[in-house]
């Protein structure tokens, strides 16, 4: 073995004995603390091995191929969040997201995609130092989750293998290849766009865990074999702007599709899409129906149908009475369907906004796979 890859296999031992001991007695590398510890292994590497620039060829194209994958994935994404159901991004672009998942998520992304590429680099030719960089990246990704992990009962280790282990060896092998063949920024771009649009878009897709984490297995397999099959495609020949020119005209409707979908099912403006979950407003709005509630309203009159925020969850139904209350207004609802009024009184901080149009049908699986919810 030759006196390179031996300095390699060393310097890579020391890391999985860190990683390995990190969890036990207790966490000492999480979130800033292992951006950090990433950031001095780089900088040894560095002064020891002599860290590598990013591939610079193919470059602009490979980058318009990740666009076009995370394109194409977000648009499937949300359509099947029209059926799984849409949530509110609980740290959508708030000071906590920033501090505890953008910026740490961010800085750990790019320091590991620099460093995985440049051992890439120094163990080629040679298969076991390949092979172990990337076991060793996949134990740093699960050291860096590792005090989400629980291992009480055999169902914690069946979920540690189905939620954690599959996922993350198949993001690592996928990224390796890729990292490899043309270098860490469509890496890191890619990666990025995967990890960080729960806390850069306001709403995102509610699928159960299992869902997520086939999703998080198969996606990174799909990303790196178009890039593989871009490579069979082209070889050596430039991609031409024809070529561009019509992958462009392919994502425009998929891209307003999903803003479509952002825009009306987020909430954070003028208009607002509710899947209506019961039969309280039959006949003039069923079960499955979709209502466009618009909350820039300037007044509510009786007979207006409404939205509003009944504990946990968003009500339609109709203003049937309202009374002024000192300098305030109270509103009487019923659901068209029902026998009485409803048993409680709104103020106007309740109220989401009045129902504008109905689309008849198309919440309808919505409605379906959350009735168990």
């Amino acid at each position: 073995m030759k006196r390179g890859y031996k300095r390699l296999l060393i310097f890579m031992s020391f890391v999985f004995i860190v990683l390995i001991i990190n969890p036990f007695p207790f966490h000492f590398l999480s979130k800033y603390k292992m951006f950090v510890f990433l950031s001095i292994l780089l900088l040894f590497f560095h002064l020891y091995f002599v860290c590598e620039k990013n591939k610079q060829r193919y470059l602009k194209d490979i980058l318009f191929e990740v666009f076009i994958c995370l394109t194409t994935f977000f648009l499937l994404y949300y359509l099947l969040g029209l059926v799984v159901g849409l949530v509110k991004a609980p740290n959508y672009f708030t000071l906590r997201g920033i501090r505890d998942f953008i910026l740490p998520i961010t800085l750990f992304c790019i320091v590991r995609e620099v460093l995985r590429y440049n051992m890439l680099l120094k163990s080629d030719g040679n298969w076991l130092c390949t092979i172990i960089t990337v076991l060793m990246f996949i134990i740093l990704d699960l050291a860096n989750n590792f005090n989400y992990l629980n291992f009480q009962t055999k169902y914690d280790v069946f979920r540690f293998f189905a939620l954690f282990l599959l996922p993350t060896i198949s993001s690592n092998i996928s990224y390796s290849y890729v990292s490899k063949k043309i270098g860490y920024i469509p890496v890191i771009a890619f990666d990025l766009a995967f990890s960080l649009y729960p806390y850069l878009l306001p709403i995102r897709p509610n699928p159960n865990e299992y869902l997520v984490a086939m999703i998080y297995l198969l996606v990174p397999v799909v990303f790196a074999y178009r890039i593989l099959k871009f490579f069979e495609l082209k070889k050596d020949d430039q991609i031409s702007r024809n070529y561009q020119k019509r992958k462009i005209e392919g994502i425009v409707i998929p891209v307003i599709i999903i803003v479509t979908i952002i825009y009306f099912y987020s909430g954070y403006f003028r208009f607002y899409a509710i899947a209506i979950a019961s039969g309280s407003m039959t006949p003039n709005i069923n079960k499955g129906d979709i209502v466009i509630v618009d909350q820039g309203y300037k007044e509510i009159k009786e007979n207006d149908v409404i939205a509003f925020k009944k504990e946990q969850l968003i009500v339609v139904h109709r203003v049937v009475k309202i009374i002024k209350y000192r300098d305030d207004y109270l509103y009487y609802t019923k659901g068209d369907a029902n026998n009485n009024i409803d048993k409680f009184v709104l103020e106007k901080n309740m109220i989401v906004g009045k129902v504008k149009y109905r689309i008849p049908y198309i919440g309808y699986p919505t409605v379906w796979f959350n009735k168990d919810k």
